[in-house]
């Protein structure tokens, strides 16, 4: 199961996100996650199978999403992007405990992880943003 992780975070990393139009890309959903992800690819065994869940209903919701964005005439569209925002936040919160537990139990031991693991610190936001 964890070779999920793998193919889903491919799979996310490829995708083009309606999150991604945030106006501060490096802290807009899709980047934090794609960091987190980053993080967990370096020992898939360390995500817990709630993020692999997790990553497959975001994954499901990015589908309808991109179908229904195809479709102009369907209304369903801004509470499928509600959802995915949803999605994004839960899937965030989930991985991101599992990348830093691993940051704190193996940064050591594996030479990548310090840099990934200092990119998934949250960076402070200025007055300016939202």
């Amino acid at each position: 199961m964890k070779k999920a992780l793998t193919v889903f975070a491919t799979v996310l990393l490829g995708l083009p996100l309606a999150a991604q139009a945030a106006p501060h890309p490096k802290n807009d959903p899709a980047s934090i996650l794609n960091r987190i992800l980053a993080v967990l690819q370096t020992d898939p065994d360390s995500a817990s199978d709630a993020c692999v869940e997790a990553l497959k209903e975001l994954h499901k919701t990015q589908k309808i999403v991109a179908d229904q964005d195809t479709d102009s005439t369907n209304s369903d569209a801004a509470v499928a992007r509600d959802v995915l925002e949803s999605d994004f936040e839960e899937t965030i919160e989930v991985c991101g405990t599992d990348a830093r537990r691993l940051c704190r139990t193996k940064s050591e031991t594996q030479p990548k992880l310090p840099g990934l693991c200092a990119a998934i610190r949250p960076r402070p936001q200025s007055e300016g943003d939202d």
